[in-house]
C-alpha cells in the first residue's frame, strides 16, 4: 500500500493564504455541524431542474472523513500557490467562481439525466491544481510518502515538482475511476474543474493580472526563464541590483530591530520571507545566533529548530555550539532520532570542556528516548 500526504510547497508566496485557511475552516465546520443525513437538500441535484443555491452549497459538503481530509490537504498545497500570487479578494473570486461555474455546467448538462447527487470541493481543488501547474510547474510539493509492505513501513519526506504531482494524480484518477471501477462521471466532473482552472490561469497570465516572474509553464518551456536569468547578470541591471540590495538591507534592519526589541518571532517571520524573496540573501551570523537564542528563550521550539538548521546550512562559525543546542531542542520535542543525528555532526573542536562533557549525557538520554519510542511504535520522519 502506498499513501501520500502533501503538506506544502516552496512556491513564492507574496500574500498570506487567508482565503485558503478560511475555506478549510468552513469545510471542516460544515462537516462537523451538519450530519450526513441532513445534507441532501444542499447537494448538487441533477435531473430535477436548476437549483442555483446548490451551485454554491454543494462545494462545502463531503461524503466522509477521508473525502474531507484529502481534499483539505491538497487545498492547503495548491491554495497558497494561487492565493500567494493574486491576493485574497481575487482568490475568493477564483475559488467560488470555479465551484459555482462547474456546478452550474454540471446541472445544466444533466437536466435530462436520472435523479443523482454530487458534492465536494474536489472540482475546485482540481481547478487550483491546474492553475498551479500553469503558474509554477517547477515549484516543489513537500509531502510524506508512506509505503506499507506486509509488516514493513517506510516513511519518506519528499519534494516533487507540481507538474509531476498534477500529472501523476490525473493519470491515477483516470486509471482508478475509469479502468478499475468503470466510473466515468467522477473524472469528468473533476476534469471540468481543471479545465476552468486552466482557462482562468492562462487568461490571467496573458492579461497580466498575475506576475509569475518567468516561473510559469510558458516561460519555463520556451526558454524565457533562462533568458531572464541571463539578462539579470548583465551590467544593464546595475540599478535593479542596487534596488534589490537596498531592500535586503532594509529587511535586515527590520530583523535586527525586532531582535533588539526582544521579539524574535517577527524577526523569524521576516527572515523566512526575505529568504523566499531573495535566494542569495543570508541573515548575518551574529543576528542569526541572537535570534535562535531568543526563540529558545521564548519557547518557540519549532521556529528555533528550523532557524538552527538553516544556520548550519549557511554558517561555519559556532556550528558545533549550534548543533548541540539543536540536539537539546529536538529532545525537548521528543525527537531523539533527529537529536542523535545532530550530535553525530558535531566536531568537538571549538567546544569547551563543559560542552564536551555534556554530549555523552545528551546522547545517552536521546538513545533511551529513541528506544522507548520504538517500543511504543512511535517513529520519526527525520530520525532513524
Amino acid at each position: 500500500m502506498i499513501l501520500y500526504f502533501p503538506y506544502g510547497t516552496d512556491a513564492p508566496v507574496y500574500y498570506r493564504p487567508i482565503i485558503t485557511i478560511t475555506m478549510i475552516v468552513i469545510n471542516i465546520v460544515v462537516f462537523i455541524m451538519l450530519p450526513y443525513e441532513q445534507i441532501e437538500p444542499y447537494m448538487l441535484e441533477t435531473g430535477n431542474g436548476l437549483h442555483p443555491v446548490q451551485w454554491l452549497t454543494s462545494n462545502f459538503l463531503h461524503a466522509g472523513i477521508f473525502h474531507l481530509v484529502f481534499n483539505m490537504l491538497f487545498l492547503w498545497v495548491f491554495g497558497p500557490v494561487v492565493e500567494g500570487r493574486i491576493g485574497s479578494l481575487k482568490m475568493l473570486a477564483v475559488y467560488l467562481g470555479i465551484g459555482v461555474l462547474q456546478c452550474a455546467i454540471e446541472q445544466i448538462l444533466f437536466l435530462g439525466v436520472p435523479f443523482a447527487h454530487s458534492l465536494g470541493a474536489s472540482s475546485i481543488i482540481f481547478g487550483l491544481a491546474a492553475m498551479s501547474f500553469i503558474w509554477a510547474p517547477e515549484s516543489k510539493v513537500h509531502g510524506i510518502l508512506i509505503i506499507i509492505f506486509f509488516l514493513v513501513v517506510r516513511i519518506k519526506d519528499t519534494e516533487t515538482p507540481i507538474s509531476l504531482i498534477v500529472g501523476f494524480f490525473a493519470v491515477l484518477e483516470a486509471i482508478c475511476s475509469i479502468v478499475l471501477f468503470g466510473n466515468v462521471m467522477t473524472p469528468f466532473l473533476h476534469g471540468m474543474g481543471a479545465i476552468i482552472g486552466l482557462i482562468t490561469a492562462i487568461t490571467m497570465l496573458k492579461r497580466n493580472y498575475v506576475d509569475c516572474e518567468y516561473e510559469d509553464i510558458f516561460s519555463v518551456y520556451s526558454g524565457a526563464k533562462d533568458r531572464a536569468e541571463v539578462e539579470a547578470n548583465k551590467p544593464a541591471t546595475i540599478k535593479y541590483r542596487q534596488n534589490r540590495q537596498k531592500r535586503q538591507n532594509l529587511l535586515t534592519e527590520e530583523i535586527e530591530r525586532a531582535i533588539n526589541n526582544q521579539t524574535p518571532l517577527p524577526a523569524f517571520i521576516i527572515a523566512q520571507r526575505t529568504e523566499q524573496e531573495f535566494t542569495d540573501w543570508t541573515l548575518p551570523q551574529e543576528l542569526h545566533v541572537k535570534m535562535i537564542q531568543q526563540l529558545l528563550g521564548n519557547k518557540h521550539g519549532t521556529e528555533a529548530v528550523l532557524s538552527m538548521r538553516q544556520y548550519l546550512e549557511r554558517h561555519q562559525e559556532q556550528s558545533a555550539f549550534i548543533s548541540l543546542m539543536l540536539a537539546q531542542a529536538l529532545l525537548a520535542q521528543n525527537r531523539p532520532g533527529a537529536a542523535i543525528k545532530a550530535l553525530d555532526s558535531i566536531s568537538w573542536e571549538g567546544l569547551g570542556p563543559e560542552q564536551q562533557s555534556a554530549i555523552p549525557k545528551i546522547r545517552a538520554k536521546a538513545e533511551t528516548m529513541h528506544r522507548q519510542n520504538l517500543e511504543q511504535g512511535i517513529y520519526e520522519l527525520d530520525g532513524s
